[in-house]
């Protein structure tokens, strides 16, 4: 019996050849004068294409989740980041778009700040609403971290980011920083 799973590949894999140019039934070329060379048709079979495989994957992580965050230096190769200062959320979206999910556990946030604060980079206080929060110390702009004032929904608030520094820091860095003892 195929399962869902499977369908989604096969049409993913159908589209990718379409996008190739090439009829997926036959193995043939599509000729350059096909609607399906159009630029417009390719770059909407490609959304789909995408789409299809960030739906394999996030399925596939959740039936089979591993344990534990892994990453080598080829796919922090392709990593994306966006220009300016972002923060560690931020960050560990672009790390999650090029990681095989089959293969290690999604990066978050929050384990990316606890390793940070572990290692000293960062550090934790206690607001006046009582909640922890994650702030700079003396350390943190040697490795391109800095505060920087925000306002969400008339709200006041410090966030930490990273500067271009900090980036080239954790990407150089991120299989150490995740590799530390819990």
């Amino acid at each position: 019996m195929v399962t869902d799973m499977e369908k989604l590949q096969k049409a993913r894999l159908v589209l990718q050849k379409m996008v190739d140019g090439v009829n997926p039934l036959t193995g043939e070329l599509i000729e350059s004068d096909h609607f399906l060379q159009d630029p417009r048709i390719v770059r909407c079979l490609l959304f789909i294409s995408d789409a299809l495989k960030r739906q394999v994957d996030e399925t596939a992580y959740k039936l089979h989740r591993p344990e534990m965050f892994t990453i080598d230096s080829e796919v922090i190769s392709r990593v994306e980041l966006p220009a300016g200062k972002i923060g560690v959320t931020e960050f560990s979206r672009c790390i999650n778009q090029v990681i095989d999910l089959t293969q290690s556990r999604k990066l978050t946030g929050a384990e990316l700040n606890k390793r940070l604060k572990q290692l000293g980079i960062l550090s934790e206080t206690v607001n006046s609403e009582g909640k922890a929060v994650t702030v700079i110390n003396d350390k943190s702009a040697n490795y391109g971290f800095e505060m920087e004032r925000r306002i969400y929904n008339e709200r006041e608030y410090d966030m930490v980011l990273m500067n271009d520094k900090g980036k080239q820091f954790l990407l150089d860095n991120l299989q150490t920083i995740m590799a530390g003892e819990d």
